[in-house]
């Protein structure tokens, strides 16, 4: 007998509706904010979640792996085991949030999960904790219908998306791999299947100090020089720097992105007299010469390019720039990557690539046409394809992310996770073929 397994998830998702939005409003109220953005980490309620989340997987029967990657801030690895016929599929989602900012600015309360206009606002509501959800229920689906799955399905929960990727760089390294994995990152429905690189960068320049009553004879001719002031040194490749962005915009592209993605953000720089602990000693009295500057970038690039070469065409810009003036000649700029350990590796999923069309059929089977667009910031997806694992990002329709008044729409909630079953479904092998063709449409 043939089953209509379209049917019979429409049955589950409309039976299962209400406790399905209980559930992500009861994970909202978890104030789980990134401990690395809070002046008391211990007040971070990450651990109290994941302990929630645990006994909830637990109590549907899956076998739970938690441990902590760092002080109190535990991942969980939730496994239903399949036949072992082929590597795991893996649903992937973080827990931890930003903070709220001005809580003058929301209009609802970020912690309670209000529903206005079939909008579930909250913070984390869209990112992501209605990603997790979703893959939560796609697990309780497959045990509630009794299912024998192909491969394991595992889902990863995961601490520290927000600031830098720890919790999903400790899965990797704890061994849990597989066939593909699909992030639930909000992207409005919209298959993402490629994302770009980032890097951090550091330029470090000195200069030499002295006192600024003497000025004059630093920058006119006719005076021995005692002094070089760093930061006009710094501005120079400052310049250079956003030359080199503004040629990546004008002549790199992908036909998934925004024209101009590849950019290079000054996001710090710090300028003074002396060092310690490579920060500028001195940097309240501008009655010195400073000696000392660092200034940090955060650079995308395309899900085609290669980190090594986008490191060496930022440098070629900083060292050409430096062989036009003679103090940078004799005291190079130093340049360090991977600044506070961020390195995002770019995905690059082909559009044609199983798990896309897989996902991409499953949508028609619901009624939604694909379409296809790149992930414009970077997400937990860059490890498992820095481990050469097929990823994808799709996710729910929301708004105002790390925001006032962040939201998810009550429905997408529903058809992400429809979907995200008859992908899983059809991974295992489980769906009789139909001949759902889809059309590849990118916007």
């Amino acid at each position: 007998m043939k089953i209509d397994w379209t049917v019979r998830v429409n049955e589950w998702v409309e039976k299962n509706r209400e406790f399905m939005i209980s559930l992500l409003q009861e994970m909202i109220r978890f104030k789980s904010i990134n401990p690395n953005f809070m002046e008391n980490p211990s007040k971070s309620e990450s651990a109290q979640l994941q302990h929630f989340i645990e006994e909830q997987l637990v109590s549907w029967g899956l076998t739970v792996d938690k441990w902590d990657v760092y002080d109190n801030q535990p991942n969980i690895v939730a496994t239903i085991e399949g036949k072992k016929e082929k590597e795991s599929f893996i649903l992937n989602g973080h827990v931890d949030v930003v903070p709220v900012g001005s809580i003058s600015e929301w209009n609802f309360d970020p912690w309670v999960g209000e529903i206005h206009d079939e909008k579930l606002y909250g913070r984390g509501s869209c990112d992501m904790k209605a990603g997790v959800v979703s893959n939560m229920m796609v697990a309780k689906f497959m045990l509630d219908m009794g299912i024998e799955l192909s491969a394991d399905l595992q889902l990863h929960i995961v601490i520290d998306e927000e600031s830098g990727g720890a919790g999903t760089r400790s899965v990797l390294e704890r061994g849990y791999l597989g066939d593909g994995v699909i992030v639930t990152e909000p992207t409005n429905e919209k298959i993402n299947p490629v994302e770009g690189g980032l890097q951090w960068a550091r330029v470090v320049v000195k200069g030499s100090s002295a006192h600024t009553g003497w000025r004059y004879s630093h920058i006119y001719p006719g005076y021995e020089r005692t002094g070089v002031n760093v930061i006009e040194k710094s501005m120079k490749i400052m310049q250079a720097v956003l030359e080199l962005e503004k040629d990546w915009g004008l002549n790199k592209s992908h036909p998934l992105l925004p024209p101009g993605i590849t950019t290079i953000n000054p996001g710090v720089i710090l300028a003074g007299s002396g060092e310690k602990d490579g920060r500028p000693e001195t940097v309240t009295n501008p009655a010195i010469v400073p000696d000392y500057c660092v200034m940090e970038f955060d650079i995308k690039y395309l899900p085609t390019e290669i980190s090594k070469n986008i490191q060496k065409e930022f440098e070629a810009a900083v060292h050409s720039i430096s062989a036009t003036d003679r103090w940078l000649q004799q005291h190079p700029p130093q340049v360090e990557w991977g600044v506070r350990g961020v390195d995002f590796p770019p995905v690059n999923t082909p559009v044609d690539h199983p798990l896309v069309s897989t996902l991409a059929k499953n949508q028609l089977r619901l009624g939604v046409n694909p379409s296809y667009e790149g992930f414009v910031a970077v997400c937990d997806a860059a490890f498992y394809a820095g481990r050469g694992i097929p990823a994808i990002i799709y996710g729910p329709n929301g708004a105002n992310l790390h925001g006032p008044d962040e939201y998810v729409e009550v429905e997408s909630v529903y058809e992400v996770t429809k979907t995200l079953i008859l992908t899983a479904l059809e991974w295992n092998g489980i769906l009789q073929d139909d001949n759902v063709t889809c059309r590849q449409e990118t916007e």
